[in-house]
């Protein structure tokens, strides 16, 4: 099981204090809206600085449920269901828990969760957690004009853990300076979200975390003009695993079909070009094993297992998927050829996909962080590690080693240097190029790279990831799309770069047929025009034109993976 260690961890969150003196919350002025079918509900007002100093209003309503809890015999480990009504007002000025969190390995949790999960989810975990957030602009909406576009956030974490409640994710300042809707969706991790078991024996109802997505989408189109929003202006984006689950959204719809968004944003996460299956359609071994590591007595029998792992606690399924990572790292989307389509590279490269423009990219130092966990050990391991072995892998390998030579070339003086660059050269920058150059063939993409680093974004635990390791590591961007960089030491840099990056996703958003900044070229077929965001400490942005080893090194591998 090292090699679902290393795959599936590879998606993650961030970690960041954010501007807190910034965003401030009021409670003047109280919002209201009324969800179709449901009932009324109130929020809450958030002021954010604006760049002249004034004040900008913005409506935040938060928890609001876009289905009924999953839990109990009717609801754990099935699809989502649409919520029960309610009377009065419902309260919706403060957020709801995440959902069940899973950091297996133990022993790697602190580390994991102080890069990716720091602040914490503020409302804690629970198993009745689908509920979602708006962010919307308090000024009143004017009808002769047309509505607001809207933004729908998909939180990464590895299909293990992540919450839409976390203060990186706040969407204030895309709505008082961009006039955008941002809408942030909560959605089933780990066992409870990808519950792979043959007693669940219509395959389209065992990927809840993609059907919660899907759910919160619906709501959008039903409920969003309520806020001001156009649900013919949809831009799904996400990070990371939710990079990827806005891969799968784009490669589920067909060309020809209406799907549920205009336009596609995916940040250092993609499907169709890893060098993976797109899923793991398998005998439930995994599933068995939870129901071992549960003392369920009759593990092998799929109905049984089920019924008996239903019937556990939360804090029992919890823990056994953490103290047995091999169950949480192998849990992984079913093939249903709905939610998730066995061929998505195919798809990208005959055009049937959903034919919206895209936005795509990575970081330069995508892969830092995982390498980090191989710093006392050498490349060999770190292949076996994510590849296992055999003629075609080894191969593989060691033409890896012949690329990336440990000889001060591209900064790689070490072995740390060295996994880093080839961690995010396989697993990020290549299958971004990858994607950019078939989606071009079809629609207007663009891709980018960011790269920058400054004092107060990086991780402060010099022991145990030392600064001049991390670099533009996994998730350090999130803080620039969305504003919610630390301000306090923030320099004049970095604020520019966060309005660059802020106002080109939502101008895509508004208009995703046009360059999303100045000088933002397309992508060409082969991928390799990008728009770089930042250098080091340096705020500015410009084309390159780069792919990097991905050629010569990577296409033939990723490509003899496809299914």
């Amino acid at each position: 099981m090292q090699f679902f260690a290393t795959v599936f961890v590879l998606l993650g969150l961030t970690a960041h204090h954010v501007r807190g003196d910034i965003v401030s919350d009021a409670l003047s002025a109280t919002p209201t809206a009324t969800i179709t079918s449901y009932g009324n509900i109130i929020g809450t007002t958030t002021s954010i600085t604006g760049s002249t100093g004034t004040a900008i209003a913005v409506n935040k309503f938060l928890g609001i449920p876009f289905a009924a809890p999953p839990t109990g015999s009717a609801g754990r480990f099935a699809p989502p269901k649409p919520p029960s009504k309610w009377t009065g007002n419902l309260d919706t000025t403060k957020v709801k828990p995440a959902c069940i969190q899973n950091f297996a390995p133990t022993a790697n949790r602190t580390f994991v969760e102080e890069v990716f999960n720091n602040p914490h989810p503020p409302a804690g975990e629970n198993e009745d957690c689908l509920y979602l957030n708006v962010f919307a602009p308090k000024k009143k909406w004017d009808p002769s004009k047309p509505p607001y576009p809207v933004m729908f956030w998909i939180f990464g974490g590895g299909w293990k853990f992540g919450s839409s409640t976390l203060p990186m994710y706040d969407g204030s300042h895309f709505a008082a300076l961009e006039d955008v809707i941002i809408v942030t969706v909560a959605y089933r991790t780990n066992a409870f979200g990808l519950p792979q078991t043959g007693a669940i024996t219509n395959a389209t109802e065992r990927n809840l975390a993609q059907l919660d997505q899907r759910a919160g989408l619906d709501w959008v189109q039903k409920n969003i003009a309520q806020f001001g929003g156009d649900n013919k202006s949809v831009t799904i984006f996400g990070e990371s695993a939710g990079g990827t689950a806005v891969d799968m959204l784009l490669t589920s719809y067909p060309k020809g079909s209406t799907p549920p968004f205009r336009a596609a944003i995916m940040e250092s996460g993609v499907l169709a070009y890893l060098p993976l299956p797109p899923c793991f359609t398998n005998d439930y071994i995994i599933w068995e094993g939870l129901a071992r590591a549960l003392s369920c007595p009759n593990p092998t029998d799929a109905d049984a297992a089920f019924a008996c792992v239903k019937g556990k606690t939360t804090a029992e399924i919890k823990k056994a998927q953490e103290d047995f990572p091999a169950i949480a790292f192998a849990q992984a989307n079913e093939c249903d050829n709905f939610t998730v389509v066995t061929d998505p590279r195919n798809r990208m490269e005959t055009g049937n996909f959903a034919q919206v423009p895209v936005m795509l990219g990575s970081n330069t130092q995508d892969g830092s962080f995982y390498a980090d966990f191989y710093r006392d050990s050498n490349l060999d391991t770190y292949w076996a590690g994510s590849f296992g072995s055999g003629d075609f892998v080894n191969a593989q390998r060691d033409r890896v080693k012949t690329a990336y030579p440990i000889n001060g070339e591209d900064g790689r003086v070490d072995l740390m240097t060295q996994l880093t660059q080839i961690a995010t050269d396989w697993n990020f920058h290549c299958p971004a190029v990858f994607h950019a150059g078939a989606s071009a063939k079809y629609v207007p993409t663009y891709r980018y790279l960011f790269n920058a680093t400054f004092p107060n974004t990086r991780i402060q635990d010099p022991a145990r990831w030392p600064e001049k390791y991390q670099g533009a590591y996994h998730t350090s961007e999130i803080p620039f799309v969305f504003n919610t960089f630390p301000s306090a030491g923030a320099t004049p840099d970095e604020v520019k770069l966060g309005d660059t990056m802020r106002k080109a996703w939502a101008a895509f958003a508004r208009n995703p047929n046009q360059a999303p900044i100045t000088g933002w070229a397309p992508s060409g077929t082969d991928g390799a025009d990008a728009m770089m965001f930042g250098k080091g400490d340096n705020g500015t942005a410009g084309m390159v034109k780069e792919t990097g080893k991905c050629e010569a090194v990577w296409r033939d591998w990723i490509q003899a993976w496809r299914p």
